[in-house]
């Protein structure tokens, strides 16, 4: 079989660096293969991609000792301009990807540098659009775009250059979960179908797990090199997420694990509790479910009749009306461009409202400040090179500490870094960190002055699983000091995990339902008004017919519900 990429004893030094960032990495990739790099974060996978691409050492510099082909160009000694017919990329941040002001010029753009004929790039624009379903984007201005939308923009992008390689870095990060699927399931068939080499970087491998056909785990070194089965050991040892499905046989000490859930796995689990002697009843759980009460004590934020307009008049909000309280654990979610971005950024006075108002603890943003208003709303971005300010990562966090006169500033600084793996960094420069280190900081520079409400845009994208429960850790001890945390995102599985006190759904703009998890989650009228993909365990549940006795969010709930009830172990 012909081998597209081919790297031999490959280390790599960045600049100023005496630890290798790879070392000796040795990677064949066929023709038609489609392989998923795993790993966790700062282990080493964007730096990977950026070999194969010949951009290492040639934009970034440092040391480079091994060999990198690409469809038989030494890349190392040719750079990426060798290679650039043959190669579609989509980087791990796909704003900095964007050069066009206009959504058609810009899948167009690589197109006409390359000289194709007008009406090539015709087709293959729209193919492309249709291939993403974004023909509702197509004449609409980038800046106005969501993240997600942005990534839709730029993976068409590189589907409309038609190359024989398509390298991904988190292309799932910021699509919402039926996305996620739909563009997994494109990029699966134009790999099969035209024999295209597909690379996927990813943390997220719910929907990527079941179609590799090889998955590599890398953390400096590879760590594993083979069959996705063969994996899941391996990705569970260091801490890297895997398919709730996977997770739960694990558990139960099942094997083989499996990763998704197929006619095999229903099979299995039906037999289980078929052939046990069953103890609980559907009452006997019901005071598990999480009927939602509103915390009417304490109001946080009001939002009445809110409406909003963007310059271009594209109406991005519509009538919203919400009341969130002191002490909730709020998660918002909806398909990409629903809307929330766009009303968190009404918190803390980035968007004034064009109708209606928004109260923050009784005052109007309209007539306060941003500078104001940041004392009882700190807000981390979904781009977290937005909110850096500072030349090195510890002055990042003493910035706001000190801007708003925290005592023991330093120690205060070095505490929140070590809490979030980041002390070894305290030196370097934000843009020096990977993109899920550079979040990882994000979010601690508002965690560290610990305002009442602490807001987070897409927190998890770009972090592995350890993290992931890291971060769940320090936003469940803020919650225990009545202070008030707003998630919005689309990553359902880690939703699944977070004592939330209720998620708020969006569409269109507008508020379409408010509920606990498992009423928001097992409610299918909701979830497909909104495009949502419920967590895989729910699905699980529902095709195992055991809703009305148990409604499990995660892999954990639902493995303790059947040992307890049905003894499967």
């Amino acid at each position: 079989m012909k081998k597209t990429i081919v790297l031999k004893n490959v280390t790599y030094f960045y600049p100023s660096s005496n630890t290798p960032a790879l070392e000796n990495i040795s990677l064949e990739v066929n023709r038609g293969e489609f392989l998923v790099i795993a790993g966790p974060s700062g282990g080493g996978k964007s730096t990977l991609v950026r070999i194969i691409l010949g951009l290492i050492p040639h934009i970034y510099g440092g040391v480079l000792h091994g060999e990198v082909l690409v469809n038989g160009v030494n890349v190392v000694e040719k750079g990426f301009r060798a290679i650039v017919n043959n190669v579609g990329v989509v980087i791990q941040n796909p704003e900095n990807q964007v050069v066009n002001i206009v959504v058609e010029e810009e899948i167009a753009f690589t197109l006409e540098n390359l000289l194709y004929s007008p009406e090539d790039i015709r087709g293959r624009v729209n193919e492309a659009i249709k291939a993403l379903g974004i023909e509702h984007l197509r004449r609409r201005l980038t800046h106005t775009l969501s993240s997600g939308e942005i990534q839709k923009v730029v993976i068409a992008s590189a589907l409309a250059l038609n190359s024989k390689i398509l390298i991904l870095d988190e292309p799932l990060a910021h699509l919402d979960p039926q996305g996620a699927r739909e563009l997994v399931s494109t990029l699966y068939k134009l790999c099969k179908d035209r024999g295209i080499t597909v690379i996927i970087v990813e943390h997220r491998l719910s929907e990527l797990a079941k179609y590799a056909d090889r998955i590599v785990v890398l953390n400096k070194r590879i760590l594993f090199d083979g069959k996705p089965t063969l994996a899941i050991n391996k990705l569970l040892e260091i801490g890297v997420e895997v398919p709730p499905i996977s997770r739960l046989f694990k558990e139960l000490n099942k094997s083989p694990i499996p990763l998704h859930v197929d006619s095999s796995v229903i099979e299995i689990l039906t037999r289980d509790i078929v052939n046990s002697d069953g103890i609980c009843t559907s009452n006997s759980l019901s005071s598990s479910y999480d009927d939602y009460t509103a915390h009417k004590s304490d109001r946080a934020i009001f939002i009445e009749d809110l409406w909003y307009k963007y310059p271009d008049g594209r109406i991005a909000l519509r009538g919203v009306n919400l009341e969130i309280f002191r002490g909730e654990f709020i998660a918002i979610i909806g398909a990409n461009g629903a809307g929330k971005t766009t009303l968190i950024k009404h918190f803390n006075g980035l968007l004034k409202p064009w109708r209606g108002r928004v109260l923050v603890f009784g005052k109007d943003t309209k007539f306060s400040t941003v500078a104001e208003l940041a004392r009882n709303v700190g807000i981390v971005f979904q781009n977290p090179l937005h909110q850096f300010f500072e030349k090195t990562v510890l002055r990042e966090v003493l910035f706001t500490l000190n801007n708003f006169g925290y005592k023991n500033c330093i120690d205060r600084a070095l505490e929140v870094l070590k809490i979030f793996g980041l002390e070894d960094y305290a030196e370097r420069s934000p843009y020096e960190l990977s993109i899920g280190e550079q979040r990882r900081l994000a979010i601690a520079s508002i965690v560290a002055y610990e305002p009442p409400i602490i807001v987070l845009d897409e927190p998890t994208a770009g972090i592995d699983y350890s993290l992931k429960l890291e971060l769940l850790k320090i936003l469940t001890k803020i919650i225990e000091k009545k202070k008030t945390v707003i998630i919005v995102s689309h990553d359902v599985e880690f939703l699944a995990l977070a004592p939330l006190t209720r998620i708020v759904v969006m569409a269109n703009g507008e508020v379409i339902a408010s509920g606990s998890p498992r009423e928001v989650f097992y409610n299918v009228d909701i979830l497909k008004d909104s495009h949502i993909i419920p967590p895989q365990i729910v699905e699980l549940v529902k095709l195992l017919g055991l809703e009305r006795s148990i409604r499990s969010l995660n892999s954990y709930e639902f493995a303790e519900y059947l040992k307890r009830c049905y003894n499967v172990s």
